[in-house]
């Protein structure tokens, strides 16, 4: 459940812009392993048949693969063991010291990042290392050694030269800072990926001085919040904190600071800070929407499943945008706490605002299916998944799924098969090709596509179902009266 929840919340607000307070991201695709209830069960036939198999073959570079695709999913646990596991197999291998590290600071351990990025460094000279391991002091919030960390590299360096840049603004530096800022974006001309986005983040500094420059009477707390809110809006959440405290020193009753502050605690995993700084935003106004929202999702990230609920529908009634975002955390939620009915509501609300992605088409199928009995329910998501997303493979599988379950089974094959013409490697085409069969009686079939599910869902949901619906049919081959 901590796998799933730090799924479902922790990664879901990172990198949201903060902006005016509203926080307009769409909620990044969560799959089904996170919502899948097949019970777990002992390591079956065709598990042990394959992973036999898979591990045998499983070079550095297979899984530095596979790390990485736990990584993108957020299960950061499951790629570390990956990672450290292609480590042993060649422990000189700087990628894999690499990817252990980055994981390591992605999960707010900059500590553990900053020995791996050392480590790095006996292998592998490149400023790329030098600049992470500053990143891992800032992030630790030991501002000073970050400082003397990127004052002592090159200051030809772009992003070095970045870094040293907004260390000064936590240093009240501000006319140094400005000055330097200013430099930096005649520099950053180019088309690179990364002059882009160091330009913007320049951008978002110099733009909170501009409003500073023409408030000129405004209290320092405010010059301060919006600088703490430049901050934020960069992904620099632990810089964010010095100033908010400074802030907070300054006017214990500033609202929008502690909301500021409970975010970045929020976001740098200190759930339980984030908690005491929202409460007491709550206390100075109770029906701010932002406040609300955060508290929900911090409870969530707690599992304390009915507060949070409770103030996400407050935050909703309060007004919180966008409405969307709601929508799909409760419905998220709602389904933690097996009431499908109105996690379904929640998912066609979001599906009917036009915002859903192809995830929450699939829990909604999902739910159809698995929970509710509504196969033909399952069918009209589907296509309306299939109408929105018609170069989506995984649209195809999921109608083939609908009418699988509805037992109409030509059209569930037409639809299976377009989906493997389209991703010949996608692993729930499989899975429910399996299952069509299996309705069907033809158990032979059915076995060779659970066996291909299974291998291709590297341990996925997908993978664990096709495995126990393999090895049912294994046990019903040896206790029929008709077997051999």
């Amino acid at each position: 459940m901590k796998i799933l929840m730090k799924m479902l919340w922790v990664i879901i607000i990172t990198g949201v812009a903060f902006i005016s307070y509203e926080y307009l991201a769409p909620n990044p695709a969560t799959d089904l392993d996170q919502i899948d209830s097949t019970p777990q069960t002992s390591q079956t036939d065709l598990q042990e048949e394959v992973e036999k198999q898979v591990e045998s073959n499983k070079t550095v570079s297979s899984l530095i693969a596979e790390g990485d695709q736990q990584y993108n999913n957020g299960y950061y646990d499951k790629a570390l063991k990956s990672y450290k596991n292609a480590l042993i197999k060649d422990p000189n291998s700087a990628q894999s010291i690499y990817k252990i590290g980055l994981t390591y600071l992605s999960d707010n351990k900059p500590v553990e990042a900053r020995q791996y990025f050392e480590q790095l460094k006996e292998v592998s000279s490149n400023i790329q290392v030098d600049i992470l391991i500053g990143r891992t002091y800032i992030n630790n919030r030991e501002i000073e050694e970050a400082s003397e960390h990127f004052n002592s590299l090159d200051q030809t360096n772009k992003e070095i030269a970045y870094y040293t840049t907004i260390l000064k603004i936590l240093y009240k530096d501000h006319e140094e800072a400005k000055t330097a800022l200013l430099a930096l974006t005649e520099k950053l001309n180019t088309e690179s990926e990364l002059d882009q986005e160091l330009k913007k983040k320049v951008t978002i500094f110099l733009e909170a001085y501009q409003s500073i420059s023409l408030n000129r009477e405004s209290k320092d707390q405010h010059e301060e919040a919006l600088l703490a809110k430049a901050f934020i809006d960069v992904e620099e959440f632990a810089a964010s904190i010095p100033l908010l405290f400074d802030i907070i020193d300054l006017q214990n009753n500033y609202r929008d600071a502690w909301i500021m502050l409970g975010y970045s605690y929020l976001q740098t995993g200190k759930t339980a800070d984030a908690l005491d700084a929202l409460k007491q935003a709550q206390t100075l106004d109770s029906e701010k929407p932002e406040t609300l929202f955060f508290l929900g999702l911090t409870y969530a990230v707690q599992e304390d499943y009915d507060q949070s609920i409770t103030y996400l529908e407050n935050a909703a009634v309060a007004g919180f945008q966008p409405e969307d975002l709601i929508n799909q955390k409760l419905a998220d939620l709602y389904l933690i706490k097996k009431d499908y009915n109105k996690a379904l509501e929640s998912y066609v609300k979001t599906i009917e605002n036009g915002v859903a992605d192809i995830n929450i088409f699939t829990k909604a199928v999902w739910i159809c299916i698995e929970k509710i009995e509504k196969p033909h329910r399952a069918i009209q998501v589907a296509k309306y998944a299939l109408k929105q997303f018609p170069e989506e493979a995984n649209s195809f599988s999921l109608l083939g799924w609908g009418y699988v379950a509805a037992e109409e089974y030509d059209q569930a094959k037409d639809n299976l098969i377009t989906a493997l013409e389209m991703d010949p490697n996608l692993d729930s085409a499989y899975l429910n090709l399996g299952w069509m069969y299996e309705k069907q009686d033809l158990e032979h079939i059915a076995k060779e596509y659970y066996k291909k599910a299974y291998s291709l869902g590297t341990g996925n949901s997908i993978s664990n179902l096709a495995a126990i619906r393999f090895n049912n049919i294994l046990k019903a081959d040896i206790t029929s009266p008709y077997s051999p």
